[in-house]
């Protein structure tokens, strides 16, 4: 067998279905070695969009996203992706096809060194330059993809050494099972500080990240929180470990818009998975006050020890850390914090309240019609996605009762622009789940023309576009510190006409009383369908 067929059967026997790809060169003989695999090709028409794809992807099913681009420029195009998945920790591959290996450095068609520009980003980044060690190569990715803390990966595939033909692989053995070994029970003392830790305290409160989520920790921290009454708080953008509502979520912290006042009353923060940095105040006065006591959990060391150091520090997976926490608490018959959460959930109703009070509702269309007609037309399976800072700052006050993986938000990397890539990749993933894409008018327009590839290859999904004409919170800032708006305001697009010319379903918006239903019609629809909604109003509390 060649090279390339070695590596696509490598990627099927890791479960990998499908890659997002824009065809170039260094790309062909993969092309013809994922048909012959059975491995799904979904062409895109920007390498940023196919990484995005990729990257989403690796957020939302916890395994590796596959994206593959060819040499040159459009490995540059690609590292938007990559770079996205390296602030939200998630775990995908770039796969860039090259010229002859034999070439490298002597300047071949598009010859640069497509490992050095991945390095500062991937935990993982090389060249395949031995056909025989391709299973080792695809093994170190995985491995480094999903160990500790996910992330991007690179390979850059020299044509080459993707035809060069494969009698006997180096390395031979069972390299398919690429877990990672789960830490072993903590031990008695550091459970014991953990419960004096609770016992000292009046006010704790649960900061829950996407290292939670990474390590499937849902139930563990429900049941962790149930135990106590603890209120849990969710880092804004960070992925979401609470699928149902419970009367312990507090919904998000580090909003532009704001939150309910928890952290700064708070004794002791339980971060669990969560990063240190200016959503949470990075964890100095007054974000906190100056007594608050830090425990920390989390699986990787570097992040554990990152910042302010913490009175108990754990490096252990957050689920079977908590399970244990659960069992250890319950079994010592610690009191529940009753009325630190009664208080917790007041604070929360309270800034809602005042919240929904500020939205500008004197004419036409707002945000909240948007929001209202989502609840009313999604079940709870459906996959939503939310690209947009106007926008997302309102779905995030409005939709505070739970916080499920099936929410894709740009991630810790704040980028706007990924939203139709990650429906598109959503739907890919999922086809028998409902998709819907929330975004404002600006973030829409980076990759538009994604819509044309998913009505082409047959990938329903409907985008639900707050228009305000403008970059909503970028304008708003300008207004309130320089006067007046500069370089934020956009002009009138008829983007309802723009998605039908890329084939796709256009409907624009009058009336609140409109959109639910053309949602509703949307999702039963064989092909994307944009629902264009001009609306007036800035950010909560803006």
């Amino acid at each position: 067998m060649t090279g390339v067929e070695l590596f696509a059967s490598e990627l099927k026997s890791r479960g990998v279905q499908w890659i997002s790809t824009l065809c170039g060169h260094g790309l062909n003989p993969l092309y013809a070695a994922c048909r012959d695999a059975g491995i799904r090709l979904v062409d895109t028409r920007n390498e940023q969009a196919a990484a995005y794809m990729a990257e989403c992807w690796g957020r939302l099913s916890r395994t590796v996203g596959v994206c593959a681009v060819s040499s040159g420029v459009a490995h540059a195009n690609a590292m938007t992706g990559v770079v996205s998945a390296h602030f939200d920790g998630a775990p995908m591959l770039l796969i860039t096809g090259a010229g002859a290996f034999r070439t490298t450095g002597m300047g071949h068609f598009q010859d640069l060194d497509q490992v050095a520009l991945s390095k500062p980003v991937c935990k993982y980044a090389k060249v395949i330059d031995v056909p025989e060690r391709i299973p080792q190569f695809v093994h170190e990715a995985f491995a480094a993809a999903l160990g500790g803390r996910p992330g991007p990966v690179h390979l850059t595939f020299p044509l080459d050494i993707q035809e060069a033909i494969v009698n006997d692989p180096l390395i031979s053995g069972n390299l398919i099972d690429d877990s990672v070994t789960r830490a072993s029970e903590l031990d008695e003392g550091l459970l014991s500080e953990v419960i004096a830790l609770l016992q000292q305290s009046e006010r704790p409160l649960i900061i829950a990240g996407s290292g939670a989520y990474y390590s499937g920790a849902e139930k563990a921290l429900a049941d962790f929180a149930a135990s106590l009454s603890l209120p849990i708080l969710v880092p804004i953008w960070d992925r979401g470990t609470v699928p149902d509502p419970i009367p312990q979520f507090m919904g998000v912290l580090g909003a532009a818009s704001g939150g309910p006042k928890l952290l700064p009353e708070a004794d002791l923060v339980i971060m669990i998975g969560a990063a240190f940095d200016y959503r949470v105040g990075y964890l100095q006065p007054p974000a906190v006050s100056s007594d608050c006591r830090i425990l920390r959990l989390d699986s990787d060391a570097t992040r554990l020890h990152a910042g302010v150091p913490a009175d108990v520090p754990i490096q252990a997976d957050p689920r079977r850390a908590l399970e244990q926490l659960t069992r250890a608490v319950t079994d010592c018959g610690l009191s529940p914090f009753t009325a630190w959460l009664a208080e917790a959930q007041q604070r929360r109703e309270d800034y809602r309240q005042s919240m929904m009070a500020s939205a500008r509702r004197d004419s036409g269309l707002h945000a909240l019609d948007i929001l209202a007609a989502l609840r009313e037309a999604l079940s709870e399976e459906a996959i939503v996605v939310v690209d947009g800072g106007n926008i997302g700052q309102w779905f995030h006050q409005v939709y505070c009762d739970r916080y499920p993986g099936s929410y894709l938000t740009c991630g810790a990397s704040a980028v706007v622009g990924f939203g139709i890539a990650g429906a598109f990749a959503s739907k890919v993933g999922h086809p028998d789940r409902p998709v819907v894409l929330l975004s404002g008018d600006g973030s829409i327009t980076f990759t538009i023309a994604e819509l044309e590839c998913a009505a082409r290859q047959n990938v329903p999904f409907v985008v639900l576009l707050a228009d305000d004409e403008s970059w909503g919170i970028a304008e708003l800032g300008h207004i309130k510190e320089l006067g007046r708006a500069i370089s934020s305001t956009l002009g009138p697009v008829r983007f309802d006409l723009v998605a039908q010319g890329f084939g796709c379903h256009g409907v624009r918006i009058s009336h609140a009383r409109e959109i639910a239903p053309a949602l509703s019609e949307g999702l039963r629809s064989d092909k994307p369908t944009l629902i264009h909604v001009p609306i007036v109003g800035g950010i909560p509390g803006g």
